[in-house]
């Protein structure tokens, strides 16, 4: 394999012209309709999230995904209202696409400073979208698609080229060993290690991998090699946040991927920072430790599903 090593990206944390007031909720807008995974309980499990947390107002926009074309090209929601974006969509290759208008839309919010989260199968979505590609980074990819991130144990990030490795894949979900790597703003005070429960670690996520910041990784079972959990992109004045947490399939009994205390509080950091604001770099009591995960009784598992 020819491994190169990749500069990690010092991300600035400067308010943007979308940050709001000091003491403000923050405004954050999720992004629904199709998904390969339960992407109703997994609106409903963020809505109650959020409010339950007080510092945040939600809305939902649902792509129609069943609708007429003319009906799809014209869903447009108007990002510019918002602080985060939270993106909750995937088609893969074989599923809907959002049109035009959308497209250039969230493209033009994140230019101007916006913030969006790609939330968990989000990174699977629209890769037949160049610009979303550089937005999230790295994403579900074939082999032969960009390049592939992977950390060294003692911490160094390297780039794999296209072609090598495998094509973007995941065993089964466990409960993973997480380590940070550096010090961001969202990890501050954090321990080095936590147990994320019931995540996937993907191998060999795949993309352009433009101003991308590895957050923190995992070790993948199958391969024994450290493949990235979280990791952040600059894309023009914006902020994208994706990572591999919180997983929510149809028919789980149980929703220990959103239970996880460690999920729950990388999420709130996550869209404070995403959103231009001060990160609450307070440490929850039940934070997980490296030796075993966390779990909270909300979500409860029966969250009903989004309208």
């Amino acid at each position: 394999m020819k491994w190169k090593f990749l500069p990690l990206v010092i991300l600035m944390t400067a308010l943007t012209a979308f940050a709001p007031a000091k003491g403000e909720q923050t405004r954050v807008l999720i992004v629904d309709g199709f998904s390969n995974h339960d992407w109703k309980r997994t609106t409903a499990c963020l809505t109650d999230l959020l409010e339950k947390h007080g510092g945040y107002s939600v809305d939902v926009s649902t792509f129609p995904a069943d609708a007429p074309q003319e009906k799809r090209e014209a869903w447009n929601p108007e990002f510019r209202n918002y602080d985060v974006v939270i993106q909750n969509t995937n088609g893969g290759t074989q599923g809907p696409e959002w049109g035009a208008k959308a497209k250039k839309s969230l493209e033009q919010y994140l230019k101007e400073g916006g913030g969006m989260l790609a939330f968990h199968s989000a990174n699977n979505a629209f890769p037949q979208w160049p610009e979303y590609n550089r937005m999230i980074g790295l994403g579900w990819r074939p082999r032969d698609y960009g390049s592939s991130l992977i950390v060294t144990d003692d911490g160094a990030v390297l780039r794999l080229p296209p072609g090598e490795g495998g094509p973007t894949s995941h065993g089964a979900r466990i409960d993973a060993l997480v380590t940070r790597l550096g010090d961001h703003t969202m990890h501050a005070g954090l321990p080095r290690q936590w147990r994320a429960a019931d995540i996937e670690v993907y191998r060999y996520t795949r993309g352009p991998a433009e101003q991308v910041q590895v957050l923190s990784y995992a070790r993948e079972p199958a391969t024994g090699l450290n493949f990235p959990i979280e990791w952040t992109v600059r894309y023009g004045k914006g902020r994208v946040y994706t990572s591999t947490l919180g997983h929510v399939w149809p028919g789980d009994p149980d929703l220990k991927g959103v239970q996880c205390s460690g999920f729950q509080t990388l999420l709130f950091r996550a869209l404070d920072w995403l959103a231009g604001k001060p990160v609450d770099g307070s440490v929850p009591a039940d934070f997980p430790p490296p030796d075993k995960t966390s779990l909270r009784t909300y979500p409860a598992a029966s969250a009903s599903a989004a309208p």
